[in-house]
């Protein structure tokens, strides 16, 4: 029985065994979940040959925790979507190399060539991306773009954000460069993108039609237009603050009209990456404007048409919109965030209402606040207008006004304080514009006897000008609000925070707000800057160490 009942046991095991060969698993094969390949990095970070997510992973972690002053390309698909923002038009998003689990944060890009894009543009999972702009290891873990517009899309899928409103350069790109053969527009951005975002040490003759006009302001004696290769318009060249002819200092109200057919001379450069332009500051002049010089072409005002008025003179005058009045008074009070400039003028015959006030003759409106913000603006802020006698309900009115110039020495607070009403104290530090205009009564080459506050944001670096350990010092430009359509201080030569030599830190990038202390000079007695080494960074971004 014991042998009968070892054999039943022992055939039951070999059927046990037999049948869980031929039964299958119930959820079929497993197979273990595959892990991201590995992608190499590539590209250099230039137009040409972008970096890959890996790559710029890798270079934010190099750069650490402090953005880069180096713009870099990048290249990617997008696996986090974003929207444009409706306020600031800039938009976040995440990307990727396909089959990598590198991610770079796409942080507050602007649209192509730094432009706000429109409310809801979108950025879907799968698309391609090309950014440009400073990056760095945020909080050293997150490899991102500098936010608030730094950066900026260059295409999503091949085309632009604007999908081509921006014109392209028409027709062939022709001309050297030279005085018989100056560059065509065309010619000129080509020049510009080779020779980069540093102004070139050459100069170099450019023609073209003026299809967005300037007018001299400020007392800087130059100006700023746009040029095509067509009066009908196209790709652009910025005349970005030209000289008259051979150098001369343009007049307050000088006029460069669009249609006018303009040769232009001077060192240029892309700007940003994306402006092709001169250099700014009187660096380039005009040669001819429809043939000729600056002092023979007409465009000297006030004209004949334009008359110098008090305004009781103005206000006695008939209403016209072909007559042109220069009035000169005080700002008796402004409204907090007007867009337009709309308030009241005074002078000691009596006062008149300004309706609207724009920065140029033709210029944007709304942008009343960029010019406040510019020139220091504020009550009791002495200003020139130019603009027609209206009236409205029987009450007389500037109209089509437009911004002339501060008149130094303008506000209550007596010779040593510019017209905006700061004294450069640090409780008042100068605006960049008001440094000008205090500078600008200055003996030239005359160095102040004491110290000065100047507050403003970073717009860019002179060439060569950043900090570094070889000098310790750099030179930069500031405006009020960082960008270039403000009226620009050039620092030169200033030491770093600590009024010491720079070893180590962190060194200042566009955008930063920067407090300047120091000495002050007219040099030569056209260019309001602080002296070699006698200025220093009080504080950057509100930190004074």
């Amino acid at each position: 029985m014991k042998k009968i009942a070892k054999l039943m046991t022992l055939a039951l095991a070999v059927f046990v065994l037999a049948s869980c060969e031929d039964v299958p698993s119930p959820y079929g094969t497993v197979t273990p979940p595959s892990k991201p390949s590995e992608v190499n990095p590539t590209g250099d970070g230039s137009a040409t040959n972008p970096f890959n997510v890996t790559a710029a992973v890798a270079k934010c972690k190099e750069i650490g925790s402090t953005e880069s002053t180096e713009k870099y390309y990048v290249t990617g698909v997008v696996v986090t979507a974003g929207t444009a923002d409706a306020q600031y038009g800039n938009a976040t998003f995440v990307i990727s190399d396909e089959g990598s689990s590198a991610k770079f944060t796409c942080f507050q890009v602007l649209g192509s060539d730094g432009k706000k894009m429109t409310a809801g543009f979108m950025f879907n999972v799968g698309d391609v991306v090309v950014v440009y702009g400073p990056m760095y290891n945020y909080k050293g873990n997150t490899p991102e773009t500098a936010g608030k517009g730094a950066a900026y899309v260059v295409t999503v899928n091949g085309e632009r954000t604007d999908k081509g409103d921006t014109p392209t350069p028409s027709g062939d790109p022709k001309g050297t460069g030279t005085k018989d053969d100056p560059f065509n527009i065309a010619a000129a951005i080509n020049k510009c993108q080779e020779i980069g975002t540093t102004a070139s040490t050459d100069k170099y003759y450019v023609k073209g039609y003026v299809v967005k006009g300037g007018t001299v302001s400020g007392g800087y004696g130059n100006v700023s237009f746009d040029m095509a290769d067509s009066k009908d318009g196209g790709a652009i060249f910025k005349a970005f603050q030209v000289a008259g002819t051979d150098g001369e200092k343009l007049k307050d109200g000088y006029e460069v009209k669009a249609g006018s057919e303009v040769v232009v001379y001077g060192p240029i450069y892309n700007y940003q990456g994306n402006t092709p332009e001169t250099a700014g500051k009187s660096a380039a002049q005009i040669v001819t404007i429809d043939g000729k010089p600056t002092s023979d072409s007409g465009g000297d005002t006030p004209s004949e048409e334009t008359k110098t008025a008090t305004i009781a003179e103005f206000l006695a005058a008939p209403v016209s919109t072909d007559v042109w009045y220069q009035l000169t008074g005080t700002i008796k009070s402004l409204k907090d965030g007007d867009l337009y400039g709309n308030f009241d003028l005074e002078d000691e015959t009596g006062s008149v209402y300004v309706y609207g006030l724009l920065s140029e003759k033709g210029g944007a409106k709304k942008k009343f606040q960029e010019l406040v913000a510019a020139q220091g603006l504020q009550a009791g802020t002495k200003i020139t207008i130019i603009g027609n006698r209206g009236e409205y309900n029987g009450n007389p009115q500037v109209l089509n006004a437009y911004f002339v110039k501060v008149e130094s020495g303008g506000s209550s607070g007596g010779g040593d304080t510019p017209s905006g009403g700061n004294d450069g104290s640090l409780a008042k530090p100068f605006t960049p514009a008001e440094a000008n205009a205090f500078i600008a009564t200055l003996a030239a080459d005359t160095n102040t006897d004491k110290d000065y506050y100047i507050k403003g944001k970073l717009v860019e670096y002179a060439k060569n000008g950043e900090f570094s350990t070889q000098y310790g010092n750099a030179s930069f430009y500031l405006s009020a609000d960082g960008t270039k359509s403000g009226e620009q201080f050039y620092v030169f030569r200033t030491l770093y925070l600590g009024n010491v030599k720079y070893t180590e830190g962190t060194t200042p990038v566009v955008g930063d707000e920067i407090i300047i202390c120091g000495q002050l000079v007219n040099y030569k007695g056209n260019t309001p800057e602080t002296v070699q080494n006698k200025s220093y960074i009080y504080s950057l971004n509100g930190n004074t160490k």
